[in-house]
C-alpha cells in the first residue's frame, strides 16, 4: 500500500501546502481529556489522526526537539542538544542556540528551497539565517549575550520588511510577553499567508511552556494557559483551507511537576573538580550540563570517570538514573559527554556550582529534560483525506519532519524514521 497515495492525489490539482503548529510544551491530555479547555484542540483530534503519546529525543528539552522536528534526525547528528551555548574551557555561557548554521544536518526549509518551495518560520527555534523566504525567528534580549531589545533584535534578523508589514496590517502593539505574543501569532500569520502564500509554514507557540515552568503543569495557572492558547491556536486554524492544507499541531515534550532541585555540579565543586573565582567558573575537569530533568556529564581527564562514576551511583539512589555512555550511542545523544543523569518525576536538575545540593521550591514547578519516556508530547494531522478520529497510538517526534517531506514531494533520505501511513 503506498503511503500518502491518497492525501498526494488530492494534491494534484494545486500546490500541496503543510502548516506545522508547535505548542511548547504540548501534553496529549490537553486534547484527549475534555476536562480541558482546549474545544480548538480536541476538535482538530476528532476532525483527523491523534496519537496517543509521541516520544521526543533525548534530551526533552525545546531546542533540541525542534531541530529534530525540521530535520527528522537525533541530536548527535543535527548537533543540537542543548538550549544555551556551552564553552568547553568555561562552561555554559549566556547565549543561546539562535543561529540556523549550527544545524548539521538538511532542515525542512532547505529541503523545501531545492524544490523551489516556499517557506515562512515564525518564532522557530534555531532559525536565525535561516533560508527560509518568511522568516521571523526565535531570538530574544539575553544579557551578555547580545545588544539590544528582543524587538530590535527581531528586526535585525527576519526577513526585511515583514514585521513592519505585520504591524501595519495588525494594529496590534509589539508583543513584550509570551503570552502576548501567542496572542500576536494570529495576525503574523494571517498577513504571511495573505501577502505571500507560503507552501510549507512553522510556527511556535510559547506561553504554554513558560506558564508550566513557572507554576506546575497542573496548576489554575496551567489551565488558563491552555484556554488562551486554544483561542489563539482557533484563530490561526480558521485562517486554513482544511480542504487543500494539512496541518499538524505537534508538542515537542511534556512536563512533570518539580519540588526539589539538586545541584550535581556541588558534588563536583566539593571533590575540587570545578574551581571558582568570584563566583563565576574559573577552571573545571568535570561538569553537569543541565538540561532541567537531565544533564550530560563532561569529563575532561578519564582517569577521573570512575570516580566521577562511583560519586553519581552514591548520590543518585532514587533520585536519578545514570545513563552510560553506550546507552547515550544508542538514544544518538550527547556527543562528547562521558555519562549523563536523568531525574526522577518531582526533580529538577540546576547549575549552582557552590550552592546547596538540595533545594526545596517554594512552590510546585514545572520541568521537562528528562528521559522522553517520562513525559510524553502530542501530535494531531487534519487535512484532505485523513479520515476523522484516526487513532495513531503511540509515535515516534522522528516521524514528523518524513511525514511533512513526504506530502511536499522532499528528499528525505537523511532522515531517520518513516513518514505516517495514514491511510489503510
Amino acid at each position: 500500500m503506498l503511503i500518502f497515495c491518497w492525501l498526494l492525489s488530492a494534491f494534484a490539482v494545486a500546490e500541496p501546502r503543510v502548516v506545522l503548529i508547535s505548542v511548547d510544551g504540548l501534553r496529549p491530555e490537553f486534547y484527549l481529556d475534555s476536562r480541558w479547555p482546549a474545544p480548538c484542540l480536541q476538535s482538530l483530534a476528532r476532525q483527523g489522526a491523534a496519537a496517543r503519546a509521541v516520544y521526543s529525543v533525548f534530551p526533552s528539552i525545546t531546542y533540541a526537539n525542534h531541530t529534530s522536528l525540521v530535520t527528522g534526525v537525533s541530536p548527535n547528528r543535527h548537533g543540537i542538544d542543548c538550549n544555551v551555548d556551552f564553552d568547553w574551557r568555561t562552561g555554559p555561557t549566556p547565549g543561546w542556540n539562535w543561529e540556523a548554521e549550527r544545524i548539521q544536518a538538511p532542515t525542512l526549509w532547505e529541503l523545501a528551497g531545492r524544490r523551489k518551495i516556499s517557506t515562512a518560520a515564525f518564532s522557530w527555534p534555531v532559525s536565525v539565517g535561516a533560508r527560509v523566504d518568511y522568516l521571523i525567528p526565535e531570538i530574544f534580549s539575553v544579557p551578555g549575550a547580545n545588544l539590544g531589545t528582543t524587538e530590535e533584535l527581531l528586526r535585525q534578523t527576519s526577513t526585511p520588511g515583514l514585521l513592519d508589514g505585520i504591524q501595519r496590517q495588525s494594529g496590534l502593539p509589539f508583543p513584550l510577553t509570551f503570552a502576548e505574543w501567542d496572542n500576536w501569532l494570529p495576525a503574523a500569520v494571517g498577513y504571511t499567508w495573505r501577502s505571500y502564500h507560503p507552501q510549507l509554514s512553522l510556527i511556535h507557540m510559547l506561553n504554554l511552556d513558560w506558564t508550566q515552568h513557572r507554576y506546575g503543569p497542573d496548576s489554575l495557572e496551567t489551565r488558563q494557559a491552555v484556554s488562551q492558547l486554544d483561542a489563539s491556536l482557533q484563530k490561526i486554524v480558521e485562517q486554513v483551507d482544511l480542504q487543500e492544507t494539512v496541518l499538524m499541531v505537534a508538542g515537542d515534550h511534556g512536563f512533570l511537576g518539580v519540588d526539589t532541585v539538586l545541584a550535581p555540579n556541588r558534588l563536583f565543586y566539593d571533590c575540587g573538580w570545578i574551581e571558582l573565582e568570584a563566583g563565576r567558573i574559573k577552571a573545571w575537569k568535570v561538569y553537569a550540563r543541565s538540561n532541567g530533568g537531565s544533564a550530560a556529564i563532561y569529563c575532561k581527564d578519564p582517569d577521573l570517570l570512575p570516580r566521577v562514576r562511583s560519586l553519581l551511583r552514591r548520590y543518585g539512589a532514587g533520585r536519578w538514573t545514570l545513563l552510560e555512555r553506550d546507552e547515550l550511542d544508542a538514544r544518538r545523544t550527547f556527543a562528547r559527554a562521558s555519562l549523563a543523569i536523568s531525574v526522577a518525576p518531582g526533580l529538577a536538575l540546576g547549575q549552582s556550582v557552590d550552592g546547596p545540593f538540595e533545594t526545596p521550591t517554594e512552590r510546585r514547578l514545572g520541568q521537562h529534560g528528562h528521559l522522553p519516556e517520562l513525559l510524553p508530547t502530542g501530535w494531531i494531522v487534519v487535512g484532505p483525506g485523513i479520515a476523522a478520529g484516526r487513532d495513531l497510538g503511540s509515535r515516534s517526534l522522528l516521524e514528523v519532519a518524513p511525514s511533512i517531506g513526504k506530502l511536499l514531494g522532499l528528499d528525505c533520505s537523511s532522515m531517520e524514521a518513516e513518514p505516517l501511513e495514514l491511510f489503510p
